[in-house]
Order: structure tokens, then C-alpha cells, then sequence
């Protein structure tokens, strides 16, 4: 009866154990980027309805970010960053291009240094292809 509660970790064990750890972490990535995706688009999106909306000093962004105090993400200057965002990008860039793929804190570092729009879309790409972090994108950005 007493080999029956205890167990006793083998090879297999470890193997299986292994194979568990990986699946959770594969899925775990792939869950981050279609939340970063999905969080991307909402943002271009939602920079859109506020273009077609605002006029220069209608304090329109001021009111949003007011309304929508309680959502996380919807500060002035937010809402700001998503309305330049969507001036800065078309829906070519965001559907076919690789903006989607990349955080939106780098996005945003890479429309306060880039001073074209080819230039945004080469660092995106580049920091895609090379899996760049935040500060290493930077760097990049600086050495030019």
C-alpha cells in the first residue's frame, strides 16, 4: 500500500515534466502576441474615431480621457499617442505590415526618434526580424 502513495520520479517523468514546461511556455507567447495584436489594432482603431472627431484645441482628447478615467490604457496622453497613431500609419501598415507584431511601448519609441514614415517601417521590421528589446531598439536608433 505504501508503494502506491508514493511516487517515484523517473527519466519519463522528467521527460514529460519537460514537454509540459515548453507547451505552457510556447502557448504562453503565443497568447502575449495575439493579446499585443488585438491591443494594437484597438488602439489604431480607436485613434481613427478620435481623428474624425477633434479639432485643434476642442479639448476633445481632455473630455475622452475624462470619460473613460476608469479603462486602463485611456490617460490623455494615451489617447494622444493613438491618435497620432493612427495619423502616423495607414490600415495598409497595420493589416499587412509588421506594426501589430511589435509592442506598443517600442511603437511609440519609434514615432518620438523616426523622422520618416520608411524609417518607422524599417525599424518595426528590424526589430521583428531581430527580436530587439525596447532599450536595444534605442541604441539603434541612436548609432544612425
Amino acid at each position: 500500500m505504501k508503494d502506491e502513495k508514493e511516487f517515484k520520479i523517473d527519466q519519463e517523468y522528467l521527460k514529460d515534466l519537460e514537454e509540459i514546461k515548453e507547451t505552457i511556455r510556447i502557448n504562453q507567447n503565443k497568447a502575449m502576441i495575439v493579446t499585443n495584436q488585438a491591443m494594437i489594432i484597438s488602439y489604431y482603431r480607436i485613434g481613427q474615431i478620435i481623428n474624425k472627431r477633434k479639432k485643434r484645441g476642442n479639448k476633445y482628447i481632455e473630455q475622452l480621457s475624462i470619460d473613460l478615467k476608469e479603462k486602463k490604457g485611456c490617460s490623455y496622453d494615451s489617447l494622444k499617442r493613438m491618435s497620432q497613431f493612427a495619423l502616423t500609419f495607414s490600415e495598409y501598415d497595420i493589416r499587412e505590415q509588421l506594426v501589430p507584431q511589435i509592442p506598443w511601448g517600442t511603437i511609440i519609441e519609434i514615432m518620438k526618434k523616426c523622422n520618416s514614415h520608411e524609417e518607422m517601417l524599417w525599424y518595426i521590421k528590424q526589430t521583428y526580424i531581430n527580436r530587439w528589446s525596447r532599450s536595444m531598439l534605442i541604441n539603434q536608433i541612436s548609432m544612425k
